[in-house]
């Protein structure tokens, strides 16, 4: 394909705004990782049932896969899909978030771990020796 690839390159800076995989975007939208690799890189064309998908798995409004300029960064908070969500919540995905937060509130989600990781543990059966 000639020409400028606006949507790719929107797909492209929207998933990496939001700390996604190609594989992470492709398992939120349904579509395969392969898929996602060439609308990225202006390889496919995209039909207008994928992009929904897309745009909903970021989150977003579809027309900001058109956008031409800078995209704005914004939160996004994506829905999980019902594959999705037997995954264990992605690591890399939790440091990114982290990393962008203010040292005293980074502190602050620390400690409720802690707390949390202590009263799951406080749950489970007793080890009784025999």
């Amino acid at each position: 394909m000639k020409g400028k690839n606006i949507v790719g390159n929107n797909i492209r800076k929207l998933r990496i705004n939001a700390c996604f995989t190609q594989e992470e975007l492709a398992l939120r939208s349904g579509l395969s990782q392969g898929y996602i690799n060439q609308l990225e890189s202006g390889k496919r064309r995209f039909t207008q049932k994928t992009l929904e998908l897309i745009a909903e798995a970021l989150s977003i409004p579809i027309t900001e896969l058109f956008r031409e300029g800078e995209i704005p960064k914004t939160p996004v908070i994506a829905k999980k899909n019902g594959n999705y969500g037997k995954k264990r919540p992605d690591k890399k995905e939790f440091l990114c978030l982290l990393k962008e937060l203010p040292d005293h509130i980074a502190e602050h989600y620390l400690i409720l771990l802690r707390l949390e990781r202590e009263l799951w543990a406080s749950t489970l059966p007793k080890k009784t020796s025999s």
